[in-house]
């Protein structure tokens, strides 16, 4: 957002209309103009403004709120044109703390700023209904949150980076579908276990969204162990054992995973089975 302070406003071309003191300070109620069309009115003392204050912008843009030492300090709203509004709080010319922001398609961030950006806490809806609730670093998605997909029920919550989901992460799709797993930049990349209504389970290794590498196979009541590459089926292991010795070093901590059974892998995802209609 654009800076409301009058210390960043060419004072050589503005005109003061209001009170002065007998030092010829700007001192209580006056109106500063600029040749740009911009406008400020508030309490002046001894030159500075200090308290309530309403800068219009050239543009229409409006900002309503605080003041210390001529920059915006404390709570304050700021009337975009035509696009959004901000309620909430400022330090030195930039939103900082708890505030709300609005736009003209009904989305809205409602949480922590820091520097002028989302930095901290909050939650975003867009016009759509998807939602986010969570982590934010630098104005991007960033850390853990909750990710709501508007008008289909799908969740994800987990981990994000700049926007992206990346590292662990827990998804439920509106068809019964679930992924327990890894991600790198909103794909399933890594370990994970993802489950089809049914009792279909595949445990194992992902890359670039599709499964790739060990993984064990279970439909019903037959369990397989193998190896996929790019999302296919390249061979089967003639047992558990043959597939857990041909586990390299880096796969070895995910043996656990592999050796549970149906029930296990069910209390891991909170499923019920209630068997095939």
């Amino acid at each position: 957002m654009k800076c409301h302070s009058i210390i960043q406003k060419n004072n050589n071309n503005s005109k003061y209309i209001g009170k002065k003191d007998n030092y010829g300070r700007k001192s209580g109620f006056g109106i500063q103009k600029w040749e740009d069309g911009s406008k400020f009115r508030c309490i002046f003392y001894k030159d500075k403004v200090k308290g309530w204050g309403i800068f219009n912008h050239n543009d229409g843009d409006i900002y309503k709120g605080e003041y210390t030492n001529d920059r915006t300090n404390g709570y304050g709203e700021y009337y975009r044109q035509n696009i959004a509004i901000y309620k909430g709080y400022w330090m030195n010319d930039c939103q900082y703390g708890i505030g709300i922001e609005t736009w003209n398609d009904n989305s809205e961030y409602n949480g922590e700023y820091c520097a002028g950006k989302k930095d901290g806490i909050g939650s975003y809806i867009w016009a759509d209904g998807t939602s986010y609730c969570g982590e934010w670093k630098n104005n991007f998605i960033d850390g853990f949150g909750v990710y709501t997909y508007g008008g289909g029920g799908k969740i994800f919550v987990g981990n994000w980076k700049k926007n992206h989901i990346h590292g662990y992460g827990e998804c439920q799709y509106p068809d019964g579908k679930k992924y327990f797993g890894f991600y790198k930049k909103d794909k399933k990349d890594g370990f994970g276990i993802y489950f089809w209504p049914k009792n279909k389970y595949y445990i194992g290794f992902w890359k670039d969204g599709k499964q790739n590498g060990m993984a064990k196979f279970i439909k019903g009541e037959s369990i397989k162990y193998g190896i996929w590459k790019e999302g296919k089926k390249e061979k089967w292991f003639k047992d558990q054992k043959d597939f857990i010795d041909n586990l390299n070093p880096s796969e070895e901590k995910y043996s656990t995973y592999f050796m549970w059974d149906v029930e296990e892998i069910n209390k891991f995802f909170d499923i019920e089975i209630k068997g095939e209609e």
